[in-house]
């Protein structure tokens, strides 16, 4: 401690000296004799003069005299704008809209705006509805909005505006205006579409029960013993060895193992769709499984962007690599018939052709591309999905009905679509107007409003009670999945799910007294296996082959069934 005060004390003093030494070398007398007396204080080491004073806002300046200078004041800046404004004019044409002026209808009904002194026309600005930081001629907006830099980008080819929808979306009857313009997504969440948590307890215990009734007796008729095939793959094989938790890699072994059985991989040329992508990992272990040598294509589906994505692991490693596009879109908006990449010209090195030039107002005609011009062959389509939630997966069926539709016109090919493999999930989240196969529902007589007490039920399949040895192997998987980026959400999306079907039961506890957990369980599994067999019936309605299958044990996920289909090529 006395070294410090002695280093402070030598750096004082020097700071002393050399301040005499400026004042002896400027010929001022007393900072010298402060310096000798010792009683100079020395400079902060850490002083930093301050040039910028703080701002005060006063009165507003006067209006300049400049002549015709704009009246605007700018508040940020304390002063007024400094462009120059029209003859006759106070503002400038940026802020031309605060011109005190009065509307009026001529004969004609065109609206004009006139001054207000003598009645002489003059132009309006109003906020340009793209952006409304700045600000349009009311007269000339057409033109604006054609060359705005904030116009919205032209709908690429491939989006046509909820095309896989089977009915009206309802959120379309919601029109939104002044009156409900703050109201949050909650209160609107019904009309939506979403569904309470809670909506079964708006039930009496005798329609519950009529309606547990109707689901048992439509199971029993209609939904076939369900088989079980866990195969393997040896492109998941290095995976398992590095990985703790493998039971993601057991079911993406198991689903390339079916694809193989099914004759999937088998062609080279492929385009692989991947709905619901996410990162793209089911993908990339299919990339290992083809060995295409940088012929096949993949397309990679998802509504959100994702991080530590595979899309360069897909690419390949060999000089010729493989096609691989993601698309950030909903897939109720693809309309698979006009994405580029499944042309058969179209491959790594030869890109997507370029489209022709539109304006603003001018929609491109999908039927028009395709009739003025000679038919381009298309490359064979498989759709491919790991755990694809709820109305996604209805979503996804409808699309590729609606590719089989729209290439049947112009190819010879039986079938574009070549296999469809969907590892299904979270039935809970299907919506009716979603749903594909109406016809069925209309066949089983179930309504919209029980469509939606079914779909909550189906969440039961996955609340029932968990032995310790579970809850601590989920926690476990739970800590693994922090570190290991190559897990998926599904586990944590059981657990949501659970959480949520407990919740309910609480409240419907008086109402099924009679039903234990496993009863529970065994309602919500027939919930969800009539809402697929549905989806079976649609399928082969358009010319598929198709059954479920669980391809993993329940031990591994509790959403073990997939939904498997290959043209039947009739």
């Amino acid at each position: 401690m006395s070294q410090f005060f002695l280093n402070a004390s030598s750096n004082n003093n020097l700071k002393t000296m050399t301040d005499a030494k400026r004042s002896l070398e400027s010929k001022d007398p007393e900072p010298v004799a402060k310096a000798l007396a010792g009683t100079l204080e020395p400079l902060a080491l850490n002083h930093r003069p301050r040039n910028k004073r703080q701002k005060v806002q006063g009165p507003p300046p006067p209006v300049s005299k400049r002549p015709r200078q704009c009246h605007f004041l700018q508040l940020s800046k304390n002063k007024y704008c400094s462009l120059t404004t029209k003859l006759g004019n106070k503002f400038c044409g940026e802020h031309s809209m605060h011109e005190p002026s009065a509307t009026s209808v001529s004969n004609d009904g065109v609206e004009k705006t006139t001054e207000s002194s003598d009645g002489q026309i003059i132009r309006k600005r109003i906020p340009c509805p793209f952006d409304p930081s700045h600000t349009a001629w009311a007269d000339d907006l057409k033109s604006h909005l054609y060359k705005c830099n904030a116009r919205p980008k032209d709908a690429p080819a491939h989006f046509s505006k909820d095309i896989n929808l089977s009915l009206p979306d309802p959120t379309k009857s919601i029109e939104i205006d002044e009156t409900n313009a703050e109201i949050g997504s909650t209160e609107l969440a019904p009309a939506n579409g979403a569904v309470k948590a809670d909506i079964l307890a708006t039930l009496s215990q005798e329609q519950l029960l009529s309606l547990i009734k109707k689901i048992q007796d439509l199971y029993t008729k209609y939904v076939p013993e369900i088989r079980t095939v866990i195969l393997d793959h040896p492109a998941l094989d290095e995976r398992k060895k590095i990985v703790k938790n493998i039971k993601h890699a057991h079911q993406q072994a198991s689903l390339l193992g079916h694809m193989k059985r099914l004759d999937m991989l088998d062609n080279p040329n492929t385009c692989y769709v991947e709905f619901g992508a996410g990162r793209g990992e089911l993908s990339n272990y299919l990339k290992v499984a083809v060995d295409d040598h940088g012929t096949a294509t993949f397309l990679l589906i998802d509504r959100t962007p994702s991080r530590n994505k595979f899309d360069n692991a897909i690419l390949g490693l060999e000089e010729i690599k493989s096609l691989v596009k993601r698309y950030t879109m909903d897939i109720k908006d693809l309309a698979l018939a006009d994405v580029p990449e499944l042309r058969k010209d179209v491959t790594a090195t030869q890109r997507t052709p370029p489209m022709k030039n539109t304006s603003p107002g001018e929609k491109i005609e999908k039927s028009e591309i395709q009739d003025g011009a000679e038919y381009i062959e298309k490359k064979p389509v498989v759709a491919i999905s790991k755990h694809l939630c709820g109305g996604a997966t209805d979503l996804t069926l409808k699309c590729l009905a609606n590719y089989q539709q729209s290439e049947r016109k112009h190819s010879s090919q039986p079938s574009p679509v070549k296999g469809v493999l969907i590892a299904l999930c979270c039935h809970q989240l299907c919506r009716h107007y979603m749903y594909p196969n109406q016809g069925f529902l209309e066949e089983i007589g179930i309504s919209a409003d029980e469509f939606v007490y079914l779909t909550r039920m189906s969440s039961w399949a996955v609340c029932v009670n968990q032995t310790k040895s579970e809850k601590s192997d989920t926690t476990a998987i739970s800590s693994v999945d922090n570190l290991d980026i190559s897990t998926d959400s599904n586990l944590a999306c059981e657990d949501d799910h659970r959480i949520e079907a407990d919740s309910e039961l609480e409240k419907l506890s008086s109402h099924i007294p009679t039903m234990d957990s496993h009863a529970r369980e065994r309602l919500g599994q027939q919930c969800k296996r009539l809402l697929d067999i549905g989806r079976v019936r649609y399928l082969k309605e358009n010319g598929f082959d198709a059954e479920l299958v669980y391809y993993v044990d329940q031990e591994t996920s509790l959403e073990n069934l997939a939904l498997m289909a290959v043209p039947n090529n009739e």
